[in-house]
């Protein structure tokens, strides 16, 4: 009896087995996965561009990982522009996925980032067609950005005084526990591979229970802070008052489209605030450390600001075009900082062939823009900081082979909508900064640029010299 009973279990386990990795040759092939738990033992949820990073060098351009569920990686750019240009429509969609929109939406499926669908068409087109109504990149937007608090100016309408920046420096406290507690929470993505775990006793505190715990803090702050702000900004606002902030204008536009409503609102500026002030801010920080270690490179990006703008004024975005140096410094900035660990996961509307290669529908994708940046063989010596790479040869234009392949928002219809503020954020601050100060290591001091491990790249705290020019 035990024999047959051991025959038959051992029957099906075999069985299970052969159907699991017939599952497996489904998609393009990377490294082989274990049954129920993928490639998961083998990935360090702190570090995930690391394991990716591993993996991209033995798997060219289009492969599979499983964590446990498939999750095919992009690490070319060609076959990256194939499939998010050229087969746009395949992979617009986000992931409809219980975990992540518990977890990481201000509401589910709401806003710019996660929702889907014509929800999602109608928030972004609106969302960018606002922030282009208000100058972006023009001299209106230039005086937002210079005055701190940025992104709370421009969606709120207002800033907080240095004296009263305790709500937003907060906020940006609890985004970044929010961040971590995602990385000290191997298990969540067991429970976003498999949904049904997180409904059973025990096992659901583990794949999404505790995450939620961890994290309820940071997102009722967070939630808080939005909705406050908010209803603040809309407190005296009248639909036929000329608009001045990125929410006003949005409650503007709600009376003449059913997708626009509150809800929405909360969500994108939600979603805004969480993308703007978090890469934006940690990428100036990898700055201040780049250009401390590299003087030559900080004295020659302040000798152009000096030339072109002086010491009376601030630099403004019309001063790009005499300042081939500063774009270029901006661009190796964003290559080498390169601070998302991986973006957010699409997923395929319909079965799609990807260089030959076949993914089908439903499949999570993530484009890994953080491989891209510091592998791509047209950036000679990755590793090295050296702005002048995207100089061309007349001195006078950027190398476009190069600037083309900076993607770190990404391409497509899913890249950051916050790409054009983040990108005058970037050169008004990186120019500002070194217009007025010299930053440098401590006598003796040795910079460590070993990255804090998160979801974002985080450069550790570290007391640098700082001299006003």
């Amino acid at each position: 009896m035990l024999g047959t009973l051991f025959l038959g279990g051992f029957g099906v386990l075999v069985y299970f087995i052969f159907r699991y990795y017939r599952y497996v040759s489904l998609y393009p092939a990377g490294p082989v996965p274990l049954p129920f738990i993928g490639n998961l033992h083998k990935i360090d949820v702190k570090a995930f561009h690391s394991s990716l990073q591993k993996y991209g060098e033995e798997f060219k351009g289009v492969y599979t990982v499983f964590m446990p569920i498939p999750y095919v990686q992009i690490n070319d750019y060609n076959t990256l522009k194939e499939a998010f240009i050229e087969n746009g429509d395949d992979f617009i969609d986000r992931p409809v996925n219980k975990s992540m929109q518990e977890t990481l939406t201000f509401a589910p499926y709401k806003g710019v980032t996660f929702s889907n669908g014509d929800n999602w068409i109608v928030q972004r087109r609106t969302a960018l067609s606002i922030l282009r109504d208000f100058g972006m990149g023009k001299n209106v937007m230039e005086e937002k950005v210079m005055v701190g608090n940025i992104i709370n100016e421009v969606l709120f309408g207002f800033r907080y005084k240095d004296a009263e920046c305790a709500p937003l420096m907060e906020y940006v406290s609890r985004s970044n526990e929010l961040l971590d507690s995602f990385a000290d929470s191997p298990l969540l993505m067991l429970g976003m591979g498999f949904p049904i775990l997180t409904e059973l006793p025990i096992i659901g505190w583990y794949t999404l229970g505790r995450y939620k715990a961890v994290a309820a803090k940071a997102i009722l702050q967070i939630s808080a802070f939005v909705v406050a702000n908010v209803d603040k900004t809309l407190e005296n606002y009248h639909s036929d008052d000329e608009p001045t902030c990125f929410v006003q204008a949005y409650k503007q536009r709600m009376e003449s489209n059913e997708f626009l409503d509150l809800m929405n609102l909360y969500g994108c500026c939600a979603d805004f605030f969480n993308a703007g002030q978090e890469t934006t801010t940690i990428t100036l920080l990898w700055a201040v450390l780049l250009f401390a270690k590299h003087a030559d490179i900080q004295e020659k990006l302040r000798s152009e600001v000096f030339s072109v703008v002086g010491k009376d004024r601030l630099p403004v975005m019309a001063d790009q075009s005499q300042m081939i140096f500063a774009r270029a410094c901006v661009l190796e900035l964003q290559r080498v900082a390169n601070i998302i660990s991986m973006n957010g996961p699409k997923v395929t509307s319909r079965d799609v062939v990807i260089r030959g290669k076949k993914i089908p529908a439903g499949t999570w994708v993530n484009g890994d823009i953080h491989y891209l940046l510091c592998k791509d063989p047209v950036f000679e010596n990755p590793e090295e900081f050296q702005p002048e790479r995207y100089i061309a040869a007349d001195g006078k234009s950027l190398r476009k082979e190069l600037v083309e392949r900076t993607v770190p928002f990404s391409i497509g219809k899913r890249a950051c909508a916050g790409e054009a503020l983040a990108r005058v954020e970037l050169f008004l601050g990186l120019t500002s900064t070194f217009q007025h100060f010299r930053i440098s290591a401590r006598p003796g001091q040795i910079i460590d640029f070993h990255p804090i491990p998160g979801g974002v790249i985080r450069p550790k705290h570290q007391t640098l010299r700082v001299e006003k020019v």
